[in-house]
């Protein structure tokens, strides 16, 4: 049997830069969501650490780059599987009160 190539292989798929796939979509407008602001667009909450998961990750980060999040985080883990991939809601959630 012969080898296929990459390309051979994946054909079929169609690829993604997985920007469509919308992770941490229920944090967008979570109290506890990293509101950390790069040219002027917020960007941390479809991050694996808010204020309440990402202790670990945190720590890491902070060693390396000191004050990164200024924030501890309270659980050790970072944000679930199920959080990431939106099938499952946040235990922790809490919808931001909109500005009037």
């Amino acid at each position: 049997m012969e080898k296929k190539t990459l390309s051979e292989r994946y054909a079929d798929e169609v690829l993604t830069n997985n920007a469509a796939l919308n992770h941490y979509s229920q944090c967008k407008d979570c109290i506890f969501r990293d509101k950390r602001v790069v040219g002027g667009e917020e960007y941390g909450y479809d991050k694996s650490v808010c204020h309440i998961y990402g202790k670990i990750s945190a720590g890491r980060i902070n060693k390396t780059t000191p004050d990164f999040f200024p924030y501890t985080p309270i659980e050790p883990g970072d944000k679930p599987n199920e959080v990431y991939n939106n099938t499952a809601s946040c235990e922790y959630y809490e919808q931001e009160k909109r500005k009037k």
